[in-house]
């Protein structure tokens, strides 16, 4: 099952779908990215093809299709949560479709629970959409391409006789280990109510990326709750979980504080 779309192409309402791939659309594909690398259009991405098949033989290639003419005009593969491939045949770029499939990749990470987006800007004329995108970029370590990552917000709901609490949770590069006054990559600071069980409930989750393109290493959480810290070490630990950290694709995050 896919996702209908009437987008304007030109000026008028278009019917695209977004989808995961079928053995035709590959073949498809194919054709498109020899036709468009016989005729040297800059951004073709057939010399990735085996991993693109990969994907497709996963179930995890998706593509958008014009439903006029019943043919792909854009593919991708990682979703988002890996380095992988987003590309718009040719004709069809400049038209906002690299947004739709972007914006797609998004309802699906947030309908798997993922809060971090970790993308891979090649060809680096790319960099540009990543940012309209929302993506913040990281420029790559010793010549290497630039990555850029993208934290997803989602709101939670508060229990209705909860006793409110202020909550600060905030991430720290590994030397906070041993460098007690290194600032903060990122802290939240939701509205939070204790229950009647003694948890702690968040207004809005408060997710972090993990290493990544930051190059910071082990990722050091720390949990203030009334200005008293309850937790103040590296992430991927177990007491990191006892407290609430939960793991995802490429971080961590925290919905509800467990004191």
């Amino acid at each position: 099952m896919g996702t209908s779309i009437v987008h304007d192409v030109g000026g008028k309402g278009h019917p695209l779908e977004i989808r995961w791939s079928t053995d035709e659309d590959l073949i498809k594909i194919l054709e498109w990215l020899n036709e468009e690398d016989r005729a040297q259009i800059h951004g073709n991405f057939l010399c990735n093809w085996r991993l693109t098949q990969q994907f497709h033989e996963n179930g995890r290639l998706l593509v958008l299709i014009d439903k006029l003419q019943a043919v792909p005009v854009g593919y991708q593969w990682g979703q988002l949560l890996q380095p992988g491939i987003l590309q718009i045949r040719n004709e069809w770029r400049g038209k906002g479709l690299g947004r739709l499939v972007v914006e797609h990749c998004v309802e699906l990470a947030q309908q798997q629970d993922e809060a971090v987006l970790l993308i891979e800007c090649k060809p680096a004329s790319s960099i540009p959409f990543w940012k309209r995108m929302g993506f913040e970029i990281v420029e790559g370590a010793h010549g290497g391409n630039a990555e850029g990552y993208r934290v997803l917000s989602k709101k939670l709901e508060l229990p209705g006789n909860g006793e409110p609490v202020e909550v600060r949770v905030s991430s720290y590069p590994e030397e906070k280990k041993w460098k007690p006054d290194t600032p903060p990559l990122s802290a939240f600071s939701p509205t939070a109510v204790r229950d009647s069980d003694g948890l702690i409930h968040l207004n809005e989750r408060a997710a972090f990326i993990s290493g990544g393109p930051n190059g910071i290493g082990d990722l050091v959480i720390e949990i203030l709750m009334d200005n008293a810290v309850i937790y103040c070490d590296k992430a991927k630990y177990e007491a990191a979980e006892k407290h609430g950290v939960q793991r995802c694709e490429n971080g961590f995050f925290v919905d509800l504080v467990l004191p």
